[in-house]
């Protein structure tokens, strides 16, 4: 177990101790009643501070230019539960997990729930075992292709959603229809292609990591599009 952990985060622990409790689950502590070890939960609870404050510092330096709200934005969509999942999916965590039998055949195993609190209570152990520095190297060797599509995706971080819509409001026209056209990619690195459709019958498309990305990419598009026009 452990050489398969360090080869997915890329950390040998020291203490082997704080590995095995973040992957053991509450119900594995039920049902092995002499069991002295403990469960993810507390380690859960410093892993989402510490993800948290990892991924801000990394996103303050690659953003210098970020508002407070476009980087909190940005920090909230790499936590949420859902991605959390993801990415422990794409470790393939979930068959390492210390379950009690009942809570396993029930599926407990694939909950998203469980797999975002096992990703934390990881994050949380390397950091007990060995500091920020460790777990700041774990955390960007997990989360470089996010934070590589993400980069690529800053200049259409913009609201241009909401310009859209003034402008379009102003003109007493109706509001722009956005609609996912495409997407492809890995589950942990997924690329949405959003069309716009405004102004009755234009059309513009765009692409990002999210559909809210693809979504400012395409009002973007659409935005370049309008002044085209006017410039005709």
């Amino acid at each position: 177990m452990s050489k398969t952990l360090t080869q997915i985060l890329g950390h040998t622990f020291i203490d082997q101790s704080l590995l095995l409790q973040a992957l053991t689950h509450p119900s594995y502590i039920n049902e092995v009643r002499n069991s002295s070890d403990a469960d993810y939960q507390r380690l859960e609870f410093l892993g989402d501070a510490v993800l948290g404050l990892v991924l801000a510092d990394q996103l303050f330096q690659m953003f210098p230019d970020f508002s407070e709200g476009d980087l909190s934005r940005l920090r909230a969509s790499l936590v949420d539960q859902r991605k959390l999942a993801e990415l422990a999916v794409s470790l393939k965590i979930a068959p390492l997990i210390l379950l009690g039998k009942g809570a396993d055949s029930e599926g407990v195993r694939t909950k998203p729930s469980v797999l975002a609190d096992v990703f934390e209570a990881l994050i949380g152990a390397v950091y007990c075992d060995s500091g920020f520095a460790a777990v700041k190297q774990v955390v960007a060797n997990i989360y470089a292709p996010l934070l590589t599509s993400i980069k690529h995706d800053a200049p259409l971080l913009c609201d241009a959603k909401s310009e859209l819509q003034e402008i379009l409001a102003s003109e007493k026209q109706k509001s722009p229809v956005y609609s996912v056209v495409g997407e492809d990619g890995p589950a942990h690195n997924r690329r949405f292609i959003v069309k716009v459709t405004f102004a009755d019958d234009l059309t513009a498309a765009g692409e990002g990591s999210s559909k809210k990305t693809a979504q400012q990419a395409a009002a973007k598009a659409a935005l370049i599009k309008l002044k085209q026009i006017r410039d005709t």
